[in-house]
């Protein structure tokens, strides 16, 4: 049996230890009931946070978002039934929404998320948004698929047919990425930013000091801020890149690295 004090005496903000609490809520219905429980969607941050939390746990607990590499994800709590192959989509009720657009425009996540938004829909009942040219595919529990279909009418001004479709009748959803392979004077946060996003370090450094940068979902405002292998960066409006590889020196003394941009 888990200490419920204990496990939010370790979570330090008072608002992460809100989140957590409503977890710990989750599970403890879950043993009650005996049946598979899903939290809403949590961003990166609020994952991290939970993990952190949860990592003496030792009860069954999966995260998943819908598809391999999911930036937003659900918490499952399925004590008594966890599938044996980890494979949980088979029964996870996640839906996606196709959103086609029947005129021509350029339309950007913001404006996917403040048209949904604008039907009174919180953030954390949406999942992935997933961009392409003239369409959308929107990943959300299964509980929200026919509100949408029937009230999405409209994604900026352009008017919209809505479809609602089981993931495995999707293509492939994982993101486009862009690889950039370069070289850093430093593995500082506005170096290699800089060489992430394709912006000088002084732009960078703009953002920076305005608050705009996560290291790991946790906002910073520090240039001087060590970035490792496998940090994500993520500017608000810019997207994230993610430090992949870090290599070594070359021979002018500059740093070989990876990252991956998505865009």
């Amino acid at each position: 049996m888990f200490n419920k004090e204990k496990i939010l005496k370790k979570v330090l903000k008072q608002d992460d230890r809100l989140l957590v609490a409503k977890i710990l809520d989750k599970w403890e219905k879950a043993q009650k009931t005996g049946k598979t429980v899903y939290t809403d969607f949590l961003d990166p941050y609020q994952r991290n946070i939970v993990e952190k939390a949860l990592e003496d746990f030792e009860d069954n607990y999966i995260f998943e978002g819908g598809y391999l590499g999911a930036e937003r994800q659900v918490l499952v709590f399925c004590p008594n039934n966890m599938p044996e192959d980890n494979e949980p989509l088979g029964y996870l009720p996640f839906k996606a929404i196709c959103v086609k657009l029947k005129g021509r425009g350029v339309l950007s996540h913001r404006d996917y998320l403040g048209s949904l938004m604008g039907l009174g829909i919180k953030r954390e009942k949406i999942g992935d948004i997933l961009v392409k040219e003239d369409s959308c595919s929107i990943l959300v529990l299964e509980d929200m698929g026919d509100f949408i279909r029937y009230n999405l009418t409209k994604v900026g001004n352009i008017n919209v047919d809505v479809e609602v479709k089981n993931i495995e009748e999707l293509e492939s959803l994982q993101p486009k990425v862009k690889v950039i392979s370069t070289t850093v004077a430093s593995l500082r946060l506005d170096s290699v930013a800089s060489a992430g996003f394709g912006m000088s370090r002084s732009k960078i450094s703009e953002f920076i000091k305005a608050e705009k940068v996560n290291l790991n979902w946790e906002m910073t405002s520090s240039l001087t801020k060590q970035v490792s292998e496998g940090d994500t960066i993520s500017i608000r409006g810019k997207g994230r890149a993610v430090l992949e590889i870090v290599n070594g020196i070359t021979k002018k003394g500059r740093i070989s690295i990876v990252l991956n941009k998505y865009i």
